[in-house]
């Protein structure tokens, strides 16, 4: 949700307005996901969750956002986060997670960014389990208003364990042959899968 957007203004010539939207499962997550972002809770105690701290549900969007105001040289001065419940009308089941009718399924993030006082980055992202059991879909959506306007669909979603797992592995290398210090990702070159061997990449 944060890289792409930036690798995607690089055809832009002005960016008035970034947002980023992930649809996703949490059915194939095992049960430490399953109580981060609340599944099977009733709704008065997910919101209590909510209010005291107890809840995680998703964690980067302030990372996210000032990364992405960061790359494009934006400065955000302040940054907002909601969490509410995504409450099913019907059972639903997974292999770690149970939620009953009326109980919670998943939760809905969404966070923005100001800069001059303006809304310029959302990020929305509501993560269930079995969300087609409601007609809900998988994806990732990126719109960004500027010359000219781009719009990024991928459906459905990009698998979240793989692509992790993927990205950590598939930066090796660069991360090697950084420079010693603190780096995000915009300071290190653009990931890609290895198909080859990961030692031709590294520098000597």
């Amino acid at each position: 949700m944060d890289l792409l957007v930036v690798c995607l203004t690089g055809c832009m010539t002005d960016v008035d307005h970034i947002e980023a939207k992930r649809v996703n499962s949490l059915s194939p997550f095992g049960p430490a996901v399953m109580e981060e972002q609340g599944v099977g809770m009733k709704v008065e105690d997910f919101n209590r969750g909510v209010a005291d701290g107890s809840l995680a549900g998703h964690v980067g969007f302030s990372e996210s956002i000032n990364m992405i105001a960061d790359a494009i040289g934006w400065k955000v001065d302040k940054f907002e986060q909601q969490m509410s419940p995504i409450v099913t009308s019907v059972d639903r089941k997974s292999p770690f997670g149970f939620a009953a009718a009326g109980d919670v399924a998943g939760v809905n993030m969404t966070g923005q960014g100001y800069v001059d006082g303006q809304v310029k980055i959302d990020m929305i992202h509501p993560q269930q389990i079995e969300p087609e059991m409601e007609g809900t879909f998988t994806g990732d959506y990126i719109t960004i208003k500027g010359t000219p306007e781009v719009n990024m669909s991928i459906k459905p979603e990009v698998d979240g364990g793989l692509g992790t797992i993927a990205m950590c592995v598939n930066m090796i290398p660069h991360v090697i042959n950084a420079d010693p210090g603190l780096k995000t990702m915009i300071d290190l070159p653009v990931p890609r899968a290895i198909m080859g061997d990961f030692r031709t990449f590294i520098k000597r």
